[in-house]
């Protein structure tokens, strides 16, 4: 994942360009405090792993829509993502596809705080998709993906789980037509429609691996997703 830094440095210009959708009334549109509050939940949980720091602001400053998905723990508001990378710099390829899910539950005006959330990342693009969670894994990797459970109290306080157990699986995709912007020798595709699938996690507290937790959804209908495509040659 580290090789996907420079990428990332050179397309930024491009990805804030098109980080907007539509501005139509719509009841998956999520709030600008209860996005940041998840986001602060993140990164306070995940500052030092390598696969958020990549995705945080190439993916994750593209989400702008979640679905409401109920289940018999209430309300969880998901979000599908996937990363496809196809560029070079002079003879290196720098070549990924990913796919993920965000999901979280019981944010707070309040306390600005957000109860719960949930990420999960695999390998692969095109479903099905079937990754194995585990503590750590590699794009190259076909099968392989991880994830995280995050809780954030009232207070801010924020317990993490990482995976050790679980699967992630990618159904469906639909996508409309793409959105495109070029900056400094890069082109990012930005397309949104939804993805379909489940997954669920089993993991242990971090850094100390004293305690467990686990999280699980179905979406198999489909919820609101983005995928990011960035092609062309860094300078």
């Amino acid at each position: 994942m580290k090789r996907l830094t420079a990428i990332l440095c050179a397309a930024l210009a491009a990805a804030l360009a098109c980080s907007k959708s539509s501005t139509a009334p719509d009841p998956d549109v999520i709030d600008g405090a209860e996005m940041a509050a998840v986001r602060t939940s993140l990164d306070s949980a995940l500052k030092d792993d390598s696969n958020y720091a990549i995705l945080r602001t190439i993916v994750f400053g593209l989400l702008d829509r979640a679905s409401h998905v109920t289940d018999a723990a209430g309300e969880t508001r998901i979000a599908g993502f996937q990363l496809d990378i196809d560029a070079t710099k002079g003879t290196q390829p720098f070549v990924a596809q990913l796919s993920g899910v965000l999901a979280w539950r019981g944010y707070s005006p309040a306390t600005h705080t957000v109860d719960s959330v949930t990420f999960v990342i695999g390998t692969g693009l095109n479903p099905p998709v079937s990754d194995t969670l585990q503590p750590s894994f590699s794009p190259a990797n076909a099968g392989e993906g991880t994830g995280f459970i995050i809780h954030e109290a009232p207070d801010s306080t924020v317990t993490a789980w990482k995976a050790r157990t679980g699967a992630l699986h990618v159904t469906t995709t639909s996508y409309g037509s793409g959105d495109r912007h070029s900056a400094n020798g890069l082109t990012i595709t930005v397309y949104r429609g939804s993805l379909a699938g489940d997954y669920h996690i089993g993991g242990l507290s971090v850094p100390d691996s004293t305690t467990a937790n686990s999280s699980a959804a179905n979406f198999s209908t489909g919820v609101r997703a983005v995928k990011t495509r960035i092609t062309g040659t860094i300078p």
